[in-house]
């Protein structure tokens, strides 16, 4: 795929309006995905990984990559010697491509926002990478998060900067916060997550921990 091709599908992605919509946008790319957005010198995954390796040191702990994609958080975190992964995702194109990997013990679908296929507590944190942002996972899909982490573990996710406010992010945050139900534990500074596609593309990582 060239670069306008890949620039082509990276419009498509961002203007899906429906599930359905995004879950083919996303079928169609799972095959250059892991190319083209290292060409665009993608750093969310590093990042939220890296506050993984800060957050859960147990490195059995059973992790739900929530948003998995092709694998590529999955990848990182089995570099890092996790090895108890699940994954879910709303493109069964992407999750063939996240299995041939070998991250993950289980991958399933399942769409951020409704509920999850899980028992309360099942997992030590949950991951999100790429997975907020314009089009995609709502603020609501953080009660089912929250529901499905254990009391102590964590959540950790990157958000696009610009829809904290105007997509209920903030909102949803501070009324978990006030019902008790998670805290807020570190929060990065703002920046490019494709510098080289479009540097106006601010994330910022969010790890909360889960409190009941």
């Amino acid at each position: 795929m060239s670069s306008e091709a890949s620039s082509t599908i990276l419009k498509k992605v961002y203007s899906a309006r429906t599930n359905a919509q995004l879950e083919e946008a996303y079928d169609e790319w799972a095959a250059d995905y892991n190319a083209h957005v290292t060409g665009f010198g993608y750093k969310s995954p590093a990042v939220a990984v890296g506050l993984m390796g800060r957050y859960v040191q147990d490195i059995e702990a059973p992790v739900l990559d929530a948003g998995a994609g092709s694998g590529l958080v999955g990848e990182l975190l089995m570099a890092m010697g996790y090895r108890n992964l699940a994954g879910i995702d709303l493109s069964q194109g992407m999750l063939a491509k996240a299995d041939q990997t070998g991250a993950y013990r289980e991958l399933r679908q399942m769409v951020l926002g409704e509920s999850l296929d899980f028992p309360d507590n099942q997992f030590s944190a949950s991951q999100s990478v790429g997975v907020f942002t314009a089009g995609h996972a709502p603020a609501a899909a953080f009660d089912e998060l929250a529901r499905v982490v254990a009391p102590g573990g964590h959540i950790i996710f990157s958000l696009l900067d610009s829809i904290y406010e105007e997509n209920g992010f903030r909102a949803k945050f501070d009324n978990l916060s006030a019902e008790g139900k998670w805290k807020l534990v570190e929060k990065t500074p703002a920046f490019a997550a494709l510098p080289y596609e479009d540097p106006a593309i601010q994330h910022r990582v969010f790890a909360f921990q889960v409190l009941e």
